[in-house]
């Protein structure tokens, strides 16, 4: 009895030997796979949120635009220029253009 269990013993071990390069082959495919779909998941989540920061830099962008204009406009400035710098519009009427030759000193 203790002859045939030690025989049985020994098939089943041929019979593990036979295929552990095989299951170990398989085991380590399916923990490659594992480990790359871990690493494709974490790499798209962080594409997903550069995206969405991308998204919000672009939105303040166009805004920080939008208000240089706003602030750059003639009409702002002018007002500006009046009220605390005390400047006046120009009155074309009371202005005298000099030619280049006035400026050398030739009439």
């Amino acid at each position: 009895m203790i002859r045939e269990a030690v025989l049985e013993l020994k098939r089943d071990f041929l019979y593990i030997k036979r295929y552990i390069k095989f299951w170990v082959f398989l085991l380590s495919i399916s923990g490659t796979l594992v480990l790359y779909n871990q690493y494709y998941f974490k790499v798209n989540k962080e594409i997903t949120e550069l995206i969405q920061i991308k998204n919000q830099l672009t939105a303040k962008n166009m805004m920080l635009k939008k208000e240089i204009t706003g602030l750059s406009s003639p009409d702002r400035i002018g007002k500006i220029a009046q009220k605390k710098l005390g400047m006046k519009p120009v009155d074309y009427s009371n202005v005298r253009f000099i030619d280049q030759k006035d400026m050398n000193g030739k009439k």
